[in-house]
This record gives C-alpha cells, sequence and structure tokens, in this order.
C-alpha cells in the first residue's frame, strides 16, 4: 500500500513537471516568434544570414516558365533578364530584399505551403528546406517588345491583360544588376538617375493629356456632357483669372463635339468641363481609380496624387488638373488600370505579377487572389472606347497604327521641371472591339507623346495581338 503511495506521488511529480516543461516550451516558442518578431529580420540572426545565401530557394520564372531567376549552388542568386531587374527585385543581408523576392519570400523559401511535418522537420531536426518555385504574369514575347522599343531610354512600360489583371510586361529604366547589388549598392543607391526606382510602380509623373480619360469619364458618368455634345472654343476659356488657351491643338478653336476635344486633346474645353464637374465628382472618381492613394499590387507602389496635402481645391487648380497638369502626380502602372478599365467594360481588375506556385512540374496552387472594382457604368465604358478610338482614327497616334488591329489610345505630353523637355506619354488597348492588352508608355522628357511614346505602344501591342 505504501508503495502505490509512493508511486502515485512520484507520477504525480512526473506530470506536474512534464505539464511545466510544457508550458514554458510553448511559453518561449511565443516569446521568440510573436514578441521578439524583430529577430526576424535582424541582421545577427544566424537564419536570417542563411536565407540570403540559401542553394535550395526557389526559382521564378515567366508564364512560360522560362527561368528569371534561379539559385546557384553556392547559394548566390542568379538573374537572367535585366529588363525585368525592378520586377524580380534582390535579395541581400546587407541591403534586404525587394520585388518578387520579397513578396513571395516564404513560397521561394519553402515556408509558405508546407506540412505540419516539413514544418516540425525543419524546425527541430534542421532538414534541409526546398522552395518552391514562382510563375509569373509575365509574357516573354511582350516583355521583350517593350525592352527593345523603349530601348535605352528613361522611362517606363506596363502592359495588363485587361480581362484579368495580370501583368504582362513591365519595364523600368535605367536598370541594374540584382546580383550585383551588395557590392555596388551604395552607387546605385546614390545615383541621381536613381536606377533601382521601379519607375513602372513608383515613378510619379504628371499625367498630361492622358489624364483627360479620368475627367471625360467623370463628367460622362454624371452626364455632365455627352461625347456628341457641342463645344464651343473661340479664343481661351478663362476661371478667376486663369487663362487656357484653344488653339493648342487643330481642333482647338471653333465648334466640335466633345469628342473631337478629347481627341484632338483641346485644353481649354477639359478646363471648363472640369470646372462644371466640380472638385468632388473628379475627386471621387480619381479615388475609385486609385488616385490620392497606393495601388495595391504585388510589389511596393507609390502613392497617386491629385492635390497637394493641404492645397485649396480653387478653379484655377480645378481646371488644369482636368487637363491633366495641376499637382497630379501619376505612375505608368496607374494610367495602365485606366486604360484596361475602360477595354473591360468599366470593370479594374486589380493587376497582379503572381501566377502559380510549383514544385518542379507540379502545380501547387495559385500565389494570388485579386479582387474587382466596377468604376465606370457599361454604356460609359463604350462611350470611352469609342473616344479613345477616335484619337487614333483622327490621326493623332499614327506610330500604334498596326494593320488588322483596331487601337484605341490617348497621347500625353506632360510638363516636365522648368527648363527641360516634356514627358512623352500613351496610355492605349487593344484590340478595339474585343480588348486583350491595355499598354501604359511613358518617356521622361521624349517630347510629344504621339510621337515618341504611341511607337512603343505599337510595338508592345504587336507582340502580344495577332491581326
Amino acid at each position: 500500500m505504501l508503495d502505490a503511495v509512493i508511486l502515485q506521488g512520484r507520477l504525480k511529480r512526473i506530470a506536474f513537471i512534464s505539464v511545466l516543461a510544457v508550458l514554458l516550451f510553448f511559453g518561449a516558442l511565443a516569446y521568440w516568434q510573436v514578441f521578439r518578431t524583430d529577430l526576424a529580420t535582424s541582421q545577427y540572426n544566424p537564419r536570417v544570414i542563411m536565407a540570403y545565401n540559401d542553394p535550395g530557394r526557389g526559382s521564378i520564372l515567366d508564364r512560360d516558365g522560362n527561368v528569371l531567376a534561379e539559385s546557384a549552388a553556392d547559394g548566390t542568386r542568379v538573374y537572367h533578364d535585366r529588363s525585368l531587374s525592378h520586377v524580380l527585385g534582390y535579395l541581400s543581408a546587407r541591403y534586404g530584399s525587394q520585388g518578387v523576392e520579397l513578396a513571395f519570400n516564404d513560397i521561394l523559401t519553402g515556408q509558405g505551403g508546407r506540412s505540419w511535418r516539413d514544418a516540425i522537420n525543419a524546425e527541430f531536426r534542421r532538414d534541409a528546406v526546398q522552395g518552391l518555385d514562382v510563375r509569373l504574369t509575365i509574357d516573354p514575347s511582350v516583355q521583350s517588345a517593350a525592352a527593345s522599343s523603349l530601348g535605352g531610354r528613361n522611362g517606363a512600360v506596363v502592359a495588363l491583360d485587361p480581362r484579368n489583371g495580370e501583368v504582362l510586361a513591365m519595364v523600368s529604366n535605367p536598370t541594374y544588376d540584382p546580383a550585383t547589388i551588395d557590392q555596388a549598392g551604395d552607387t546605385l543607391f546614390e545615383d541621381p538617375d536613381s536606377p533601382i526606382l521601379n519607375r513602372a510602380a513608383q515613378g510619379l509623373y504628371p499625367p498630361g493629356s492622358t489624364f483627360k480619360t479620368v475627367t471625360a469619364a467623370a463628367a460622362l458618368q454624371h452626364d455632365v456632357i455627352q461625347p456628341d455634345t457641342t463645344v464651343t472654343c473661340e479664343d481661351e476659356y478663362v476661371v478667376e483669372g486663369f487663362a487656357v488657351a484653344c488653339d493648342n491643338v487643330p481642333q482647338g478653336i471653333g465648334t466640335y463635339p466633345f469628342l473631337d476635344a478629347y481627341a484632338f486633346s483641346v485644353n481649354a474645353i477639359f478646363a471648363e468641363v472640369g470646372v462644371d464637374l466640380g472638385w468632388p465628382r473628379l475627386l471621387e472618381m480619381s479615388r475609385e481609380w486609385g488616385f490620392a492613394s497606393s495601388l495595391p499590387f504585388t510589389i511596393d507602389t507609390a502613392p497617386n496624387q491629385v492635390l497637394n496635402p493641404g492645397s485649396e481645391r480653387s478653379g484655377p487648380l480645378l481646371a488644369s488638373t482636368a487637363f491633366g497638369q495641376g499637382e497630379l502626380f501619376s505612375s505608368p502602372l496607374q494610367m495602365a488600370v485606366v486604360a484596361a478599365t475602360i477595354a473591360n467594360d468599366g470593370v479594374l481588375e486589380y493587376p497582379f505579377l503572381g501566377l502559380r506556385a510549383q514544385d518542379g512540374g507540379s502545380d501547387r496552387g495559385r500565389l494570388e487572389s485579386t479582387g474587382s472594382n466596377r468604376i465606370l457604368s457599361s454604356s460609359v465604358a463604350s462611350d470611352m472606347r469609342d473616344m479613345m478610338r477616335a484619337v487614333v482614327t483622327e490621326g493623332q497616334a499614327a506610330g500604334v497604327v498596326i494593320d488588322g488591329v483596331p487601337v484605341a489610345g490617348k497621347t500625353g505630353t506632360a510638363e516636365a521641371a522648368d527648363g527641360e523637355a516634356d514627358h512623352a506619354w500613351f496610355i492605349a488597348f487593344a484590340p478595339y472591339d474585343d480588348p486583350e492588352i491595355a499598354v501604359a508608355v511613358v518617356v521622361e522628357r521624349g517630347g510629344r507623346g504621339s510621337q515618341v511614346a504611341a511607337p512603343v505602344a505599337g510595338d508592345v501591342i504587336r507582340a502580344a495581338v495577332s491581326p
């Protein structure tokens, strides 16, 4: 009887110690993994250092399976397409990571999508973990055409599938070699030409007359004007002493339908329409499209801007904003989204880069789940498609004309800093009657959008659409 009591007491002590050990274990685990999350990114954490030199890290592929980035046997990262440097990003123990390398780090390292058994083995047995491959939406032929056509000029090109938001191409110039970031990082970050900046998603430019697309859509949506409404501009439009001339383009002076004012980009007419529309309705439409915020996207984007913080919403500022100047700043990605929304019957499909996760040749599922938002009514979107088509048919963008493929677009020539040449813009979609691609091009200090940016868009569309 005494032995049974002693045994029972020992069992209770063992149970108590076991429960205490478990509690201490999970308490420590919670402390290090929940409360001390700073260690996950600490430069002194050996796991962090090893993660930047891991031969088991997954590869990054384009939509056709071509390898864009992979790990060598020694764990260093190798990149195969300089035109995609800003999309792929970099991986550095010194500078951290950016781009797709950062956005899908858990997938590439094998930390995401693993079973409990794999996680336990990796944590306690230190088993080597093989990361999954990431397949992107990038179309190699469209990407190549965009990079080749932009050439060595500073600027950016973005191409989207308007039907689903897939990014078919994204080019930013100047570019750099992500594999050299550890050695050349200081030089790259200090370079006044900003080669590290992803101009496609983070570059902010006055959108010029491409923004007339937003103004026109808002005016049509709120029934302020219709494409066939007759407008007249004899000399200039004046608001609170601020004069906007009518003679900047061939259709500037005289009477004609509003559609022509859009096709020939008459600033004075858009200044007047903007004032009639008013700040609240123009801002509402702009915000619906993503202006005045950072566009949700796979990798970092810069916040687009309609107004400077604290600016007075004056009549002159409203007029200049309506025709694409004022205090506006937009990324090429944002303007590609504008064109894509109109092409897609007024529905914005949010853009994304991550297509599928792969384990060797085996598919492991979709990488991103994006949403959509109806911005325009179907009838307004149809009117806007007609107006953008008129830009091309009226001869304002000869460089984008493609035999057998009807293209719709909008030119833009945006004022840069004082004394510098204008930025050349063009946004477009094609085919006009069944859109498959939407494009935005900006060439820094390139001059007229119709002459400089439109031909780049034409080359990109030719690579994506067969006549």
